[in-house]
């Protein structure tokens, strides 16, 4: 009994596997042979003795399509992504594209592409303030080119920056998309 549908198994198997390299090779013709057992099998010849015989028509494989080109020259890289109209500054002035120098009243600097908020949340011992103390704490900018504070990012220096949490970071995603300020 094992023999048997194991056989049977391995005729699906090869019938499938014959179909397949058929059909991707090129257009032609397949025939279904179905014996009086109830076995089929698919083969490129036509069927002998007794089978009962079905000559299938293959349709041509349609042209390899070429692949579509992904990679973003210089030229076509947006400058910025459209986050609304943030240039300002003195770099935008010359009509490099301007980032921006974000300085706490706290003393944490980071690095923005885009605009610096009005202020960030202040530090605090796990979440408690002392009465009196400030929720948050006011943030100035300074416009930088876009240049710079790319090689402020990434300076060997900058990993102990305090502040350096609060950066602009790019996501794998964007970066990937070519959509990083940086490149």
């Amino acid at each position: 009994m094992r023999s048997g549908a194991a056989r049977r198994f391995l005729t699906v198997v090869l019938s499938g596997w014959l179909l397949l390299a058929a059909a991707s090779a090129q257009a032609g013709s397949v025939y279904r042979c179905g014996g009086t057992d109830g076995h089929v099998a698919y083969q490129d010849r036509p069927c002998t003795g007794a089978q009962q015989q079905t000559r299938i028509e293959l349709a041509t494989p349609p042209a390899p399509a070429a692949s579509p080109d992904y990679a973003l020259t210089a030229a076509a890289r947006p400058k910025s992504p459209s986050r609304g109209s943030r240039t300002a500054g003195r770099a935008g002035a010359r009509g490099e594209s301007s980032s921006y120098e974000c300085r706490g009243a706290n003393g944490e600097v980071f690095y923005r592409h885009w605009a610096c908020p009005k202020s960030i949340p202040a530090p605090g011992a796990g979440g408690r303030r002392r009465s009196g103390e400030a929720s948050s704490v006011a943030v100035t900018a300074a416009p930088l080119t876009r240049a710079e504070a790319c090689r402020r990012l990434t300076a060997a220096g900058s990993i102990g920056r305090r502040g350096r949490d609060r950066d602009e970071n790019v996501t794998t995603y964007e970066r990937n998309a070519g959509r990083d300020p940086c490149r």
